[in-house]
């Protein structure tokens, strides 16, 4: 699998969480009155409430963004940290052997 592919894999699974997570805390704000839209409006701009079906597309829309870039974040250095070289050798293990030799 290269990195590509694992940081779509990655930002679905991400994403799925987020948005139960973002429907779970409508819910509890529309039933139990959580206020939870005050948080919702400062990490999703262009989320409103009352709710609106706009709010809630823009803020399906931030969070895929922040989905996305979670797992270029957490993808990322794991790949590079993790990739092979010439010797076989991944770098943590060069950096481990390259202190050995010191």
């Amino acid at each position: 699998m290269d990195l590509r592919h694992k940081i779509k894999t990655t930002s679905v699974t991400v994403f799925i969480a987020l948005a139960v997570t973002y429907f779970l805390c409508i819910a509890g704000d529309l039933l139990f009155g959580w206020r939870m839209y005050e948080v919702w409006g400062p990490l999703l701009p262009g989320f409103e409430w009352p709710l609106t079906f706009g709010g809630l597309v823009i803020g399906l829309l931030w969070i895929a963004g922040y989905s996305i870039y979670t797992a270029a974040i957490l993808l990322v250095p794991y790949y590079l940290l993790t990739r092979k070289d010439l010797k076989g050798l991944t770098a943590a293990e060069a950096i481990h052997e390259d202190q050995d030799a010191r």
